[in-house]
């Protein structure tokens, strides 16, 4: 189990991550976090995720279980299986716990974000392409917005298998929130 002081470090680690893909926003939530001594939690549908874990579906998609229903066929061409995990594994944590208080709100949304990633790229790392599997972590960080609170951390996961999202070359194009991109290598001492 990780203790908060050592979270701490795992952030000031991400901030020299050479492979951890973030823009500026999201730079900015991490030095922020790193300064402090919070272990981040969730609860409810994610931590269901959490409990669910990964199964291997149709053509050796990588999906989460507990997002993975009915509502999904099964049915993609193999050569868009990145697209198809993308679409699949889109994970909604809340944020509703955090909001006493607001200096400490983006940095630690940021922080439950990139905990839940990391949590679950260590989890599918012994799966079969578990080796090429991306978290994307979004938070969005628009204060100004008026349905600021309604939204919370959202967290994709993809492989770079066939055809996969590859708009995110450019982060900074994301002016309306902290996004940060993360591979097996992030989990390192996690």
């Amino acid at each position: 189990m990780i203790d908060g002081a050592n979270f701490s470090a795992i952030y000031l680690n991400s901030l020299d991550s050479t492979t951890m893909k973030m823009n500026v926003r999201m730079r900015e939530l991490l030095e922020y976090a790193a300064t402090e001594t919070w272990k981040p939690s969730f609860s409810g549908r994610a931590q269901s995720v959490v409990e669910a874990g990964w199964i291997v579906g149709p053509n050796g998609a990588l999906l989460l279980r507990a997002m993975n229903g009915n509502s999904w066929s099964g049915e993609f061409d193999p050569s868009e299986i990145g697209h198809y995990e993308y679409e699949v594994n889109d994970v909604y944590i809340s944020l509703s716990g955090l909001r006493g208080d607001m200096r400490r709100y983006l940095p630690r949304a940021a922080s439950r974000g990139l905990f839940f990633a990391r949590r679950m790229l260590r989890n599918a790392s012994a799966l079969e392409g578990g080796d090429r599997l991306l978290a994307l972590v979004s938070i969005f960080a628009d204060e100004d917005y008026e349905g600021f609170f309604l939204q919370g951390a959202t967290v994709k996961f993809f492989s770079r298998r066939g055809h996969y999202p590859d708009w995110f070359e450019d982060l900074e194009g994301f002016q309306r929130e902290a996004i940060a991109i993360l591979d097996l290598a992030d989990v390192a001492g996690f």
